[in-house]
């Protein structure tokens, strides 16, 4: 049913391939005017008076951002495409490591720029990912301060964001889709409903005082996850494992690669069920409502 679904989304609009590299493409474009009004040292600041005297740069920062999302969105569903197309085995061994590591670097780019509004969102979210990565055995302090930086300075999460992950993922991009640009029709439907997204919901800054501070929409699972997890090497160990899968079930017989795929299948169930509850049933002093 769900790879009929795709064949018959396929045939009606552009590929979930296509549209994930035109919202790539289309929040590279878009975030490089808001370079220029950005500072990494005022980062809050910075945004709170673009916001306020900018009409131009909330234009392009809500593009930026409903592209990015759409991004994550599709990148997600073009994964559980090709799993369930087992498209795996047609990729040169190479090329799936890359993008599998490309899967982790979009969730590191997205979460970046969610960190880079430095606004009380922002703040917990550095807190949270800072504590998770300082867990890994050996490596951790030393993995924390290459890619969070010191507690306090954005200038390398920024680097990141605006350079190292961006043009790596987009070197791959282009060796996976052998071509540097995305089709027309993809690019013209990502910006047309990025525009109307952009004009509905513009995203705007939260306080430090709010009274519900939460994530983004794809890591409030994991916040959920180390709520009731609270030894966080656990919660690493779990997604190593995960990501080990993916990595290897190019290799795996068939038999093991559907066992290894209904794992994947399972915890990705799993994780929007935990994502649901955070969203839904916790008050802003993350009690469980209704229990």
């Amino acid at each position: 049913m769900v790879r009929l679904s795709f064949q018959l989304w396929n045939r009606w609009f552009p590929t979930f391939g296509n549209l994930t590299f035109a919202s790539f493409l289309i929040a590279v474009i878009s975030g490089i005017p808001l370079a220029v009004p950005y500072q990494v040292n005022r980062a809050f600041d910075s945004l709170q008076i673009l916001q306020l005297t900018n009409p131009a740069g909330v234009f392009f920062r809500s593009i930026h951002y409903w592209s990015g999302q759409l991004f994550i969105l599709f990148t997600l569903v073009h994964v559980i495409e090709h799993l369930l197309k087992k498209n795996e085995k047609r990729l040169k061994s190479g090329l799936w490591l890359r993008l599998v590591l490309v899967l982790l670097l979009a969730l590191f780019v997205m979460l970046s720029g969610f960190i880079l509004k430095a606004d009380g969102e922002g703040v917990m979210a550095r807190q949270i990912l800072n504590g998770l990565v300082g867990t890994v055995p050996i490596i951790g302090e030393n993995l924390r301060l290459f890619v969070l930086g010191t507690s306090k300075n954005l200038q390398l999460v920024y680097l990141h964001h605006l350079v190292t992950t961006t043009v790596f993922i987009w070197i791959i991009v282009i060796e996976h889709v052998r071509r540097v640009w995305p089709d027309l029709l993809s690019f013209t439907y990502l910006l047309g409903i990025g525009t109307i997204l952009t004009f509905t919901f513009p995203p705007g800054l939260q306080l430090p005082s709010a009274e519900v501070i939460r994530g983004p929409w794809y890591f409030i699972g994991l916040q959920e996850l180390l709520h009731w997890i609270p030894e966080p090497l656990i919660v690493i160990c779990i997604l190593a494992v995960l990501f080990i899968l993916l990595s290897l079930v190019r290799w795996m017989t068939p038999v093991k690669a559907g066992y290894a795929k209904r794992v994947l299948v399972a915890f990705l169930v799993l994780y929007l069920v935990l994502s649901l509850n955070n969203w839904v049933l916790r008050d802003g002093n993350w009690n469980q409502l209704f229990l």
